[in-house]
Parts: C-alpha cells; structure tokens; sequence
C-alpha cells in the first residue's frame, strides 16, 4: 500500500472511529440519539430507586417493580434497535414513545400520582410526545394532559395506595437534578448547526482533493469519498443546465442506456431495499420516511447495493446527485453532514471553473485589445508610410529628404506606441486637458499625411481622463486615416466642446462622401472605432452636412 493509500486508510479509520463515538455519546448532533439515551438513564433511575428503596407495602409495590422493569426493557430495547438501522429508528420512533407515555403513566398511578416522587419525570414525557405529534396537536395534547393532571388529584379517593417512603423522594429529587444538568448542558453547548459546520469543515481540511486542472470526474468522487467515508461510489452530474448529463463512477463501471432520468430523482437520504424503504432528509434537517423511491430503487440496482446514501446537490445551472453504499447505522447526523461537505465541494468546483472561465475570457479581451491598438496605431502608421512613398516608387518629382524625415518622426512614434501596447501603464484616474492633447495629435496627423488639419475648441471644460483622451487619439487616427485612404480628403476639420456631463466630438473631412464607412460592410469597415467608443460608454454618429461626411463622438468625462 501506497503512501496516498495508507493516508486515505488512516481518514477512512479516524471517520469510523468518530461515527462510533458518535453513537454513544449525547450530542445536539445526534438530538434523537440523546433522547433514547435519557430515556434510558431515567430508566435506569425508575428502576434502581425502586429496588433499593423497596418497603414491604402493599400490591403497588410489585406493580412499580414491575413498571419500572418494563420501562428499562423498552429503552435498552430502543437504543440497541435504533443503532442497527436509521430505517427502524424511524419505524419505532412513535412506537416507543407511545409505550414509554403509556409505561410512566402507569407508574404515577401505582405511586398515587397526586404525591407521587416520579412526578417530576413528566416533563420528560412532554417533551418526547411533542416531537412526534403535528404542531397542530399540540394544543389538544396540552389539554389532556391538564384534565390527566386534574384526574390525578382525586384518583387517592378511588385507590388507596400507600405513601412513598421519604427516602425515596430525597433519591429520585437528587437523581432528577443530575438529568437536568445534563441535558441541559446538552442542550446549551453547541447547537447542532454549529456542531454541522465544525464537522464540514473538519473533513474539508483533511480532504485531499485533486489539483485545479484535473477533471471534474475524479474531483467529485473524491468530495463524495470525503463527505461518506464511503469507498463504492458514483456520480451523476452536469456543469450547466444545457450540457448532457455525466457518470463518474469509483469501479470504472459505465452509465446504463436506461434509466437516468431515475438516478436525477433520488434526493439527499437513505435508501434500503432490503426493507423497502427510503428517508428523505429536507433542507431542514426534518427526515421523513416512506417506501423505497424510484431514484433509490435506481441507484441500488446500478451499484448493485442493499443500503447506500444519496446526496443531491443543486446550485444555479449546477447538478449532481451521488450515492454510496454504506452499511448501518447511518441516521440524520451522516446524512446532513454528508450534503453540507458534497455541496461545499460542488460550490469550490464551481469556483475552479469559474477562474477557469475568467482567464479564459481575460485573455480573449486582451487579445481583442491588442487587436486594436495595433490595427489603430500601427497599421494606420504602416498605412501612412505606403502613402507617402507613393509619389517617390511612382518616380514623381519629389524631394525624398521630406518625406524621409516624416517617416523617421512616424516610426519613432511607433516605438513607443508599441513599448506601450506591450506594458500599459496609465494611471486611469490621471485627468487630461483634452484639447492639448488632441491638438498635438492633429498637428501630427497633419504631417503625417500631409494634409490640412484643424482643431476647434468652444469655450467650456474638456477635462478629462487620461485613458478617454488617449482612447480618442486612437479614434482621431483611424477617422483620419479611412478619410485619406478611402475618401480621397485633403482637409480635416476638429470641433471640441462640452455636452453637459459629457464631451463631443467631431470631424469632419472634404472627401467622398461615404455613408458606410462605420457600417460592418462597405468600402471603410470600422468595428475598432466603434467598440472602442463605446467601451467607453459613448456614442458615434455618422451624417452627410453640406456635402461634407461628418462623424460626432460623445463620451463621457470620465
């Protein structure tokens, strides 16, 4: 055995160890395992102090022997059939209570209930009747117990019974007082929800889940292995709602063809097909049991099993449903910790895939931006320097220092654009006077491409961010450029001015007018321009004024 072996073997042992433990200690975690528990240390009280305290009196004296023997039978007999199977825990919960009611009432009666030391003991009884009757009955329930209580006072003038000896009382007062103490204690440390969570996080932390790039298959058996403790397992599941169902299974066995849509049924519970039952675990924490369902029926026959535990999980588009087998006893406390660890490892899977898909989307945009930096910079530069060879290739008579000079002064600029595109830093809450800003690059454009540029500024603030002013730099470049390259301009005019809470822009150019040139076809396609605009939040507008092709770019201040 391997050292991933004799690590899995230790946790597979500490969980076993503690499930025992579980089982024979009172616990908020286990709240009708610590009623068969009190049941019978109060039995056990009944019984002792009806021995030890015996006087000779009368017939009532056996009869109480005799009660309370009955009564210590019946909770011996209750916890060692609860411990076998969470099924007969269920069947003979009400069962039980009903003949422990019956039992202690019985005993009252041969005590002489109006003075009887046991008396006190019917609290215990209260509380275990209102667990197993509707909250709608409690009331009627509260009310025979008043007329029960009402009856008692006179029944020592029907039956006379002979006092109980004193020493008995100052017993039973004394053992009362320790109960008390220790459900009470019981009952105020840690409620169940936290004695859940410390529990869920326990076996998290001992989890030894697979790395983030491996597959969802062999990470969900492994969150069901940590959840369970269970070693024959499988998983059916699916990432998103629109995706076909998936099957991970511990043996390598394969999905039958046939029922399927069986296995998505089953919820979080118990299934026994030995005895033909299953118990439903709700959100609450509330089990109700019934025969065995469809989807435990499903998942006993794919796993071949008689007992198994089934979890279901559902979170958004997310869901799973795994089943274990497992032998008993298995009861409300491995259930509901068994959906708190699997729901836990679901959500983590869930954020693995996320990152996933974040970095997946992270590098499409940064792509994107690439894509656009040098379509608006570079290409428009190479563009540029094509332009103005032209007349040279063509042999015209122009001075070639001119136009060399121009394109030494464009590749520097180039330069630093792309050292920029490679590591962008910029200050986003930097602002910028925009007008200077747009001034030096019409003033370049103008040289550029040797044409007529102008910039007109109206009277009003143009602040702005730095990362805006730098955006529509780029916009001014590719308008400028589609204008000379596909419009045939020889002059482009600038108009800058405050629009409310907002800055607009335009230009406009002599060229050929063109209405497609920001259209998705046509002589001039300009996505770039435009997802720039507005992934800045604003807005273009294309118009024909005068003859003159005329575009109008709103963004916002900041």
């Amino acid at each position: 055995m391997g050292e991933r072996g004799r690590a899995m073997h230790g946790r597979i042992e500490r969980t076993t160890s503690l499930s025992r433990w579980d089982t024979l200690t009172q616990s908020a975690l286990r709240p009708w395992r610590t009623l068969d528990f009190t049941r019978l240390l109060l039995a056990v009280i009944y019984c002792s102090v009806s021995f030890i305290f015996a006087s000779p009196r009368s017939w009532a004296e056996s009869a109480e022997h005799g009660v309370a023997i009955l009564m210590l039978l019946l909770a011996l007999t209750a916890v060692m059939l609860s411990a076998r199977s969470w099924i007969t825990d269920m069947r003979i919960r009400k069962w039980v209570i009903f003949l422990d009611t019956l039992l202690y009432i019985a005993l009252l009666l041969v005590t002489n209930p109006s003075n009887s030391p046991y008396f006190p003991g019917s609290f215990f009884v209260a509380v275990e009747v209102a667990l197993v009757v509707r909250r709608q009955w409690h009331v009627l329930v509260g009310l025979l117990a008043g007329v029960g209580a009402i009856f008692a006072t006179w029944f020592d003038e029907i039956v006379t019974l002979p006092t109980e000896p004193a020493a008995e009382r100052v017993a039973l007062k004394a053992c009362y007082l320790v109960v008390v103490i220790v459900v009470t204690g019981v009952m105020l440390g840690p409620r169940r929800e936290t004695l859940l969570e410390r529990e869920q996080m326990r076996r998290l932390a001992e989890a030894d889940f697979p790395p983030t790039k491996s597959s969802a298959d062999g990470f969900l058996l492994q969150a069901l292995r940590t959840a369970t403790g269970g070693e024959r397992l499988a998983v059916l599941f699916r990432m998103a709602s629109h995706e076909r169902l998936r099957f991970a299974c511990s043996a390598g066995q394969a999905l039958p063809s046939i029922g399927l849509g069986n296995l998505m049924t089953a919820d979080t519970g118990w299934h026994d097909r030995g005895r033909n039952a299953s118990i439903a675990l709700s959100s609450d924490g509330v089990s109700h049991l019934g025969p065995l369902s469809v989807g435990g029926r499903a998942w006993s026959t794919l796993l071949d099993a008689d007992t198994l535990l089934t979890v279901r999980v559902h979170l958004g588009t997310f869901e799973a449903v795994g089943a274990v087998h497992l032998s008993d006893p298995c009861h409300e406390d491995c259930a509901a910790i068994a959906q708190r660890v699997f729901q836990s490892a679901c959500e983590e899977l869930m954020v693995r895939n996320s990152l996933d898909l974040a970095h997946v989307i992270a590098g499409a945009r940064e792509r994107e931006r690439l894509q656009r930096e040098l379509h608006d910079s570079v290409l428009q530069a190479l563009a540029s320097i094509r332009f103005q060879l032209a007349p040279l290739l063509s042999e015209q008579s122009v001075s070639p220092r001119p136009v060399i000079s121009n394109i030494d002064r464009i590749a520097k600029d180039q330069i630093a654009t792309i050292r920029w595109i490679i590591n962008p830093e910029v200050d986003e809450e930097d602002f910028a006077y925009l007008p200077e800003t747009l001034a030096m690059v019409v003033r370049s454009l103008g040289e550029q491409w040797g044409i007529e540029c102008a910039l007109k500024v109206e009277d009003g603030n143009c602040a702005t961010s730095a990362m805006i002013g730098r955006e529509l730099s780029f916009a001014v470049r590719e308008i400028v450029a589609n204008a000379v390259r596909h419009a045939g301009a020889s002059a482009v005019d600038f108009a800058l001015e405050p629009d409310g809470n907002r800055i607009a822009l335009q230009v406009s150019d002599d060229g050929v007018p063109n209405m497609a040139r920001l259209g998705s076809s046509g002589a001039v396609p300009s996505r770039s321009l435009m997802r720039r605009i507005q992934a800045l939040g604003g807005e273009v507008f294309l118009q024909n004024i005068g003859g003159r092709t005329t575009i109008r770019i709103t963004v916002p201040r900041k």
